[in-house]
């Protein structure tokens, strides 16, 4: 346990599903042997926040006013460290980093570098059409020296269906979709699925063997980020 941690603020809402999944990893992953031991946690959760997936792919209004906007909050209420827990809002990650002078966790540099450093080659990505489209997993990635797996257009568009019942609140119907999704040929042609979008993490809480999480990925990336000394 460290000495101190750093307070951990949570832009949530991003789902908000996602986010209150991403919290519980983020305790459950913490090393402490009494309440008192954890770090303590501001998440504001906005609904006001545009959706991301709507201005990447169709040119929808831009979120990033509203991301600065609730990261300027946390930073107001005295967060030390920002976490962003989900995929798709990262391709704005630098338009909140300027607006704050808190450190906000970079995502898929954390993600690749943990895959890397566990042995992973070839991961089999389930994420998001806007992660696809942004790029920046998919850069993160290949400077690691990885080589990522893709679904064909039709099981990606499955795994977006499963994003969009999620948001609506249909979870059952997402996790019997996806679970399909899991023993699919393409993800067989990669050495490891991996689940990489915050809003499908709740639906497959048994990962498969050798399968990761970005969700979990990311909660341990934060947790070292919050880690401090006197």
């Amino acid at each position: 346990m460290p000495t101190r941690w750093k307070k951990i603020g949570i832009i949530g809402g991003l789902g908000p599903l996602a986010c209150a999944y991403f919290y519980t990893r983020l305790v459950g992953l913490t090393q402490a042997d009494s309440d008192s031991g954890h770090p303590e946690v501001i998440l504001l959760s906005s609904p006001d926040v545009p959706s991301r997936l709507a201005h990447l792919l169709e040119g929808g209004p831009s979120p990033v006013p509203a991301l600065q906007r609730v990261a300027k909050r946390l930073e107001r209420a005295g967060s030390e460290v920002i976490a962003v827990p989900s995929l798709t809002t990262q391709a704005f990650l630098g338009d909140i980093a300027a607006a704050v002078a808190v450190p906000v966790v970079d995502m898929p540099t954390a993600v690749a570098g943990r895959l890397r450093a566990v042995g992973v080659q070839r991961p089999a990505l389930a994420v998001t059409d806007g992660t696809r489209g942004a790029g920046r997993l998919h850069q993160a990635l290949t400077a690691a020296g990885l080589t990522p797996v893709y679904p064909g257009r039709h099981d990606q568009a499955r795994i977006q269906e499963c994003v969009t019942l999620v948001k609506a609140g249909r979870s059952h119907a997402a996790r019997l979709l996806f679970r399909s999704l899991a023993s699919a040929p393409w993800v067989a042609a990669g050495d490891a699925f991996v689940i990489g979008c915050t809003d499908l993490s709740p639906l497959l809480p048994g990962l498969p063997s050798g399968g990761h999480d970005v969700g979990d990925l990311y909660a341990r990336a934060v947790l070292a980020h919050a880690t401090a000394t006197p």
